[in-house]
């Protein structure tokens, strides 16, 4: 199970979602998460078709702002499901 969090050191939307993806891994340590600072990792934001920050990429899911806990780890389940 894995999350994917695009986000910038820069934006103030991504507060909120810096505290969710903190929360995140401290209670679901089983779930990988990848943050990835778009700011040095331009390229991989552009193939990911990632226009803003923050997004948070769960499977096929996309959140551009912080989804409540429970949303998010419906989307990490769904997806995992779809996969496994």
């Amino acid at each position: 199970m894995k999350v994917v969090y695009y986000k910038s050191i820069i934006c103030p939307k991504c507060i909120p979602t810096n505290r969710l993806i903190k929360r995140l891994k401290q209670t679901h340590p089983e779930i990988e998460v990848e943050e990835i600072e778009i700011i040095t990792h331009m390229s991989r934001a552009k193939q990911d078709g990632v226009r803003h920050v923050p997004t948070i990429i769960a499977g096929p899911k996309r959140f551009y702002a912080a989804p409540s806990m429970e949303e998010l780890l419906d989307a990490v389940r769904a997806s995992a499901g779809a996969f496994g």
